[in-house]
């Protein structure tokens, strides 16, 4: 059989490069809306100094610049200043406009430090608005240590360890809140084991096994609750098969299988409730091919081939349905992407990344907007970020992370920040950061 080229940190030598640059986030607090009054009878003099003051306040209010920085926010308190007087002079009322900025710095925040460096892991953001993260592995052995991270106080916990150890996995957060964990490698032999977490209590408990042992897999939640696992590598072959996890019963059925077998592909849940699979490795050639599954009738029916053949890339399902694939690696390692529309079921170039990656992430912001971070370029780790946005097509660097990372995860808080957790970087990586 072929080589399989799935895992370039397995297959290739690198060097790392190391990032030097620091960017941490700062916050201005509001200014207060001020309010000033005056009732009391006053002399002309008095009169005069109060008008004077008055002018002062309208001219800085007007010719005074405001300095903006990256991100602003603006807000207007009124100044109002009134002077009343029964026998002199009927009532003199000035308001005037002074706005005010709200700033923030848009970059990256160094937060506590795993408990455990680990690279292949899954990050999850469950129903109480924590992130746990599984597995993965240390240099060599595969983990089945679990930990949480709490955005409320900013530190991590461990919590409890999964039945099994494996790298390579997936983890699905369910209808019901519960954390199902499916196949993987533990160091060993490919699993068809799988688990859910109870947040609730902190433990795990095993499910039903799947019917094929596999890793490099895919596992989407679809509209109906159920959670479609597709292909990946059994430890001797790719694999075509596809089956689904059912909540209400705890067991897995086969379903129609993939037209073409493949591993480290994507899955994407369209706004159809159709699944969009793309790409991947069938043990000879990576591929450009793409193929949808409908939940309503098991089947999956080929749609139209990406520009490039491509694996170890990214599909996000933008908020206007479409999908954007980026990077990964092909005949070449690749900075391209393009776009799937599914009203027409056709493929259109966007522009390109400004760096080569692949092993990265890809998260869909809640400015609509898709961050991507780290992965690898080649022969070096990443600690770049780029911004792309759907309005233009276009993709701007943003700020870079505080640590080179590749093979990490990235996950969208509820309060719209970013967590990006380990990875590596030549060693395995227990650093994490919020954007």
């Amino acid at each position: 059989m072929a080589d399989r080229p799935t895992d370039p940190l397995e297959s290739k030598n690198t060097t790392l490069s190391t990032p030097t640059s620091r960017y941490e986030q700062f916050d201005v607090n509001d200014s207060n809306e001020v309010k000033v009054k005056s009732g009391k009878k006053v002399g002309p003099l008095a009169i005069t100094l109060l008008a004077l003051l008055v002018i002062a306040v309208v001219v800085i209010a007007v010719t005074v610049p405001t300095v903006l920085l990256t991100r602003s926010t603006t807000q207007s308190s009124n100044i109002s200043i009134s002077v009343n007087s029964s026998t002199i002079l009927p009532t003199i009322g000035v308001t005037s406009t002074v706005t005010t900025t709200k700033s923030q710095t848009i970059g990256w925040l160094n937060i506590g430090n795993m408990n455990i460096a680990r690279y292949r892991h899954t990050a999850s953001v469950l129903t109480n608005e924590k992130v746990l993260v599984t597995g993965g592995q240390n240099d060599n052995p595969a983990l089945n240590s679990a930990e949480l991270y709490d955005p409320s106080t900013g530190t991590w916990t461990m919590t409890g360890s999964m039945n099994n150890a494996r790298r390579w996995h997936t983890a699905s957060v369910l209808t019901n809140g519960k954390l199902l964990v499916t196949g993987g490698y533990d160091s060993s032999s490919r699993l068809d084991s799988a688990e859910l977490y109870d947040l609730s209590t902190g433990t795990w408990i095993m499910t039903a096994n799947m019917n094929n042992a596999r890793e490099g897999h895919t596992a989407s939640v679809l509209t109906n609750g159920k959670v479609l696992v597709t292909g990946g590598y059994d430890g001797t072959s790719h694999l075509h098969s596809a089956e689904l996890y059912d909540l209400s019963t705890g067991t897995w059925i086969t379903t129609g299988s993939m037209n073409n077998a493949r591993e480290g592909h994507t899955a994407s849940v369209l706004t159809n409730g159709k699944v969009l699979v793309t790409g991947g490795y069938d043990g000879s050639f990576r591929l450009d091919s793409t193929e949808l599954y409908d939940p309503s009738t098991g089947n999956w029916t080929m749609t139209a081939s990406m520009k490039d053949v491509r694996n170890a890339h990214t599909a996000s399902v933008l908020t206007n349905g479409k999908v954007l694939v980026t990077g990964g690696v092909g005949i070449s390692f690749l900075k391209s992407t393009e776009l799937y529309d599914p009203s027409t079921g056709t493929w259109t170039t966007s522009s390109s990344m400004n760096n080569t990656r692949f092993l990265h992430t890809a998260s869909v912001l809640t400015n609509e907007k898709v961050l991507i971070t780290g992965g690898q370029g080649s022969d070096y780790y990443l600690d770049s970020a780029e911004l792309y946005d759907p309005s233009t097509g276009n993709w701007t660097m943003t700020a870079s992370m505080n640590y080179a990372r590749s093979v990490h995860t990235a996950s969208v808080l509820t309060n719209g920040n970013v967590l990006v957790s380990g990875g590596f970087a030549d060693i395995a990586v227990n650093s994490s950061e919020l954007y």
